[in-house]
């Protein structure tokens, strides 16, 4: 009996230290999130109430599953939430009837390449430039693709990838390239000391048979003493279609000042912007990839973009549309955005913030019905972010927007001002 038990803890120990090096390390987080949106006034005309009001609940469950010592890392994310029957994902409480819609936010393979300090990943994840804003980090270039990346010397990094979010066909049947969309990207960093990083990088966003136009572009980011510094110069080139060229430019410039408790941002963006649309033949307006105009995307406040730096929330972009006159920056004809503000860390526990945005058009609204004025507006906005507990946080801000005159109509009523407050719960685990 003795010899039989030392020889089942021999084979215990043995499966003990060979067992991790074939059998995979899972890993469960995510979070559960719901959120409140108010606003008033987002047609910039009080002629007629347009309060709008709205809840969503979001639950994104991701599972990581990582072997061979880190080599290879999969990852696959659920979006989970109730549709409520419209494309806002607004819930229904107490809801008798209808079913909530699951679909996959990410999944993604991610691996060593052998023999070399590069990682090769394929699936539908975060695509990005180095300013994370042309090819965004907020979900808008989450697409199915391939890319490379990783050290090619302890000086020098790549970064390539293509993405395509849609496609000729399905399955086996084989469709017209009319329907083909794809994304080129790739550039190369070099760090020219400890605290100085240059990026070049080039892309090509087309369709087939529609749009096909091309970056580039120069990133920076940088520190010195307790300013950070992130910028990026693009330029771009290519057609819009077989009639209309294409030429553009944006500068993003983003900085932060650490001073202990207080954080300071000041930062701007330039968009251009064209004087007659394309009457002439050739758009000067700054598009984002996938045939995206205007500067909706952009990082700024909280009324006119899609997402703020600072209050760190999603804003209005995706609740609101219509005309120039919204309260939207993707309405104006280019931009140039002038944005400083302060984060104030209480406590541990407890961050404050204030931030205000001077927004105007690179050119005028285009049409002769409409004034020549380029000030979109002025926003001031305020929150807190309120850690709960480690792992609850809940996050506010109010925000406020003097309108400007940029879309009005000649001899027409003046446009009117805009508000909306916001506040997100958000459990982590």
């Amino acid at each position: 009996m003795r010899k039989l038990l030392l020889a089942l803890f021999a084979a215990a120990l043995l499966a003990a230290f060979t067992a991790p090096a074939y059998a995979a390390d899972f890993k469960f987080s995510g979070f559960f999130r719901v959120r409140g949106i108010t606003a008033d006034n987002t047609d910039r005309n009080d002629d007629v109430h347009d309060g709008k009001q709205g809840y969503d609940a979001l639950t994104r469950p991701r599972f990581t599953a990582t072997t061979d010592g880190g080599k290879i890392k999969a990852i696959w994310e659920i979006d989970w939430y109730e549709n409520g029957g419209n494309a806002n994902a607004n819930f229904v409480l107490g809801r008798t009837a209808g079913r909530v819609g699951v679909g996959t936010n990410r999944w993604v393979v991610d691996f060593a390449v052998p023999g070399s300090a590069l990682r090769f990943r394929w699936g539908r994840t975060d695509y990005v430039s180095p300013d994370k804003e042309i090819y965004d980090s907020s979900g808008r270039s989450r697409e199915p693709g391939f890319g490379l990346y990783g050290k090619l010397s302890n000086n020098v990094s790549l970064s390539m990838f293509t993405t395509k979010t849609g496609e000729s066909g399905s399955a086996t049947a084989i469709g017209p390239e009319a329907d083909d969309k794809d994304d080129y990207y790739v550039g190369l960093s070099f760090k020219a000391n400890p605290k100085l990083t240059l990026t070049p990088w080039i892309a090509n966003s087309r369709q087939g048979g529609g749009y096909d136009y091309w970056f580039g572009a120069l990133h920076a980011k940088g520190k010195m003493g307790i300013m950070s510094i992130n910028a990026t110069g693009v330029y771009q080139g290519g057609e819009i279609s077989d009639t209309v060229d294409l030429s553009g430019w944006a500068v993003l410039l983003r900085t932060s000042f650490a001073m202990g408790k207080l954080k300071l941002l000041a930062n701007l963006t330039m968009l251009s912007g064209d004087k007659d649309g394309d009457a002439d033949g050739d758009l000067e307006n700054f598009h984002f990839p996938q045939g995206g105009s205007g500067s909706g995307w952009v990082n700024a406040g909280v009324l006119g973009t899609d997402r703020s730096l600072l209050a760190g929330i999603t804003g209005l972009h995706g609740r609101v549309g219509g005309s120039v006159r919204s309260v939207v920056l993707g309405r104006m004809n280019g931009a140039f955005v002038l944005d400083v503000g302060a984060n104030y860390q209480v406590s541990k526990t407890f961050s404050t913030f204030a931030g205000v945005y001077f927004y105007n058009a690179a050119e005028a609204a285009v049409g002769e019905e409409y004034d020549d004025a380029k000030d979109f507006g002025t926003e001031f906005n305020t929150g807190f972010k309120w850690k709960l507990y480690p792992k609850l946080e809940l996050r506010t801000v109010a925000a406020y927007m003097i309108a400007g005159d940029y879309g009005k109509m000649k001899d027409g009523k003046d446009i009117d001002d805009t508000w909306s407050a916001i506040w997100s719960l958000r459990h982590f685990f």
